[in-house]
């Protein structure tokens, strides 16, 4: 119990640490978020109350520009004391007004005593004692009903229903003179509230709108800033990891390099003891007297070729293996490689009877070791092709520029590839070829992932195969020594 007791608590505390920098950032956003939501609710509120009043200023306005203009005509200010004349100067008004949708009028004394109503099937009403003291002090009174009853308004139908309610906008004036402080009477208007409903809607989204935006920004803006400030905090303990994370990286890179020196001096060992005995196997081959020779001179021709091609291979490897342990680096420019391969190759067609053409359409440099891989691989692509192709037919090798990168093309003119094999292509012991070891793709594939480039199967068809490999950009662009001095430019067969 004593130990796990404080493994249990190191554990909670390691849990109360992690979690620390998230709640406080929730419960600031949480407060931020309340304290734009009740500031958008008091915004809300004053441009709504705004909307509603913005009518009843233009009635009262109206209403002081053309009823009762001459307060020393006798006659109009008799006509003003009655209630008749003040109806026929509200429906004067109600003509005027550019407000839309009147649904009715009522009139109130000076006191806000209901007089009358037109139509007649208006319903009667009272004034809030509120609304009489802010009309005697000569202000208008707006009110927006979103649902009132329509019996109360409206004149009735026998299909309508009692309960059936629509918008209502209730604007109250008071009526005096224009340059008179008297009270005189009241007017309520009743107007159809439909297109201010829609415009408060409208209001209402634009709102919530602008609050999720203001909300979602000050929210990012809130939580970078603090996330930054809980990311200076465990900066060291980061890069402590990091640190860590690289020491145990280049402790495997050091134990790759070592099995690949292993395998290096394996490979040299096997090429050394192979490389003597072929050289007097084709001396001896090639020295021999015709006399002395098998029969069939076409099997001794093949069997010298067969060993010259051995011998080159031979020589081919010692060359990149010396250049891979080697400490002189180099640059080789695409034309250059393009002529070397040709120099290789062409030899062989020659040989075969096959057409062998070159199209290199593409500029760029490659460091000597990436320069000797490639090589192998569209050796041994063209190689391939020139096998595949009957004689007077053609092969073809071009090389172009797509995105930066390079695509190498090896095209024959052969029989084409079975469905069987384009599945299995790369693997080893794969080959059409009489006693072929299906080896050679499956190492050109591995050389090509091995430096980053692509190695594929384009098409093949009865007219023939078209195999590509696409020299990355990071193999072309300028390249540096391990002391970081640029790779100086030269021959490889210098």
């Amino acid at each position: 119990m004593s130990v796990s007791a404080p493994k249990e608590q190191s554990g909670r505390g390691l849990f109360a640490a992690r979690m620390a920098p998230t709640v406080v950032i929730l419960l600031t956003l949480a407060i931020l978020g309340g304290t734009i939501f009740l500031a958008s609710r008091f915004f809300r509120e004053s441009i709504r109350e705004h909307i509603i009043r913005r009518d009843a200023k233009v009635l009262y306005s109206l209403w002081l520009e053309h009823a009762f203009k001459d307060p020393m005509d006798e006659g109009l200010t008799e006509l003003a004391e009655t209630p008749a004349g003040q109806l026929e100067a509200v429906l004067e008004l109600t003509k005027l007004s550019p407000l839309s949708g009147a649904l009715g009028t009522r009139l109130f004394d000076a006191n806000g005593s209901f007089v009358t109503a037109l139509p007649i099937n208006v319903s009667d009403a009272q004034l809030t004692p509120k609304d009489v003291k802010e009309l005697k002090n000569f202000k208008p009174v707006s009110r927006f009903l979103p649902a009132a009853r329509l019996p109360d308004f409206s004149p009735a139908k026998p299909t309508d229903d009692p309960k059936t309610t629509r918008p209502l906008l209730e604007i109250t004036v008071p009526l005096h003179a224009k340059q008179e402080r008297r009270l005189l009477g009241i007017a309520q208007f009743l107007l159809e509230g439909e297109s201010l409903a829609a415009e408060l809607a409208a209001l209402d989204q634009t709102l919530f709108a602008q609050v999720m935006m203001a909300a979602v920004g000050s929210s990012i803006i809130v939580g970078i800033v603090l996330g930054l400030a809980f990311h200076q905090l465990q900066r060291v303990n980061r890069l402590l990891v990091e640190r860590t994370t690289n020491l145990l990286k280049a402790n495997q890179e050091l134990t790759w390099a070592a099995k690949a020196s292993a395998i290096g001096a394996v490979t040299s060992h096997l090429i050394h003891g192979l490389k003597n005995p072929l050289s007097g196997l084709q001396n001896f081959m090639v020295s021999r007297k015709p006399e002395s020779r098998p029969a069939s001179d076409t099997e001794w021709q093949l069997a010298v070729s067969t060993a010259r091609r051995m011998q080159s291979l031979v020589n081919e490897v010692v060359r990149i293996l010396r250049e891979q342990n080697d400490t002189v680096r180099y640059e080789i420019e695409l034309d250059e490689l393009v002529q070397m391969i040709a120099a290789k190759v062409t030899p062989l067609a020659q040989q075969a009877g096959v057409h062998f053409h070159t199209r290199p359409d593409a500029e760029g440099t490659l460091a000597n070791r990436d320069a000797n891989l490639i090589f192998l691989i569209l050796e041994n692509l063209i190689q391939n092709a020139i096998q595949a192709t009957p004689k007077g037919k053609t092969v073809t090798f071009s090389l172009e520029s797509q995105n930066g990168e390079v695509l190498c093309e090896v095209r024959d003119e052969g029989p084409g590839l079975s469905e069987s094999l384009k599945d299995s292509l790369f693997k080893p012991c794969q080959s059409t070829k009489e006693q072929g070891s299906g080896i050679g793709l499956a190492i050109s594939k591995q050389l090509a992932n091995h430096i980053g480039a692509g190695l594929d199967l384009k098409s093949t068809t009865p007219r023939g195969c078209v195999f590509t490999l696409v020299i990355p950009v990071k193999l072309l662009t300028a390249r540096t020594d391990e002391l970081g001095e640029p790779i100086a430019k030269a021959s490889a067969r210098s």
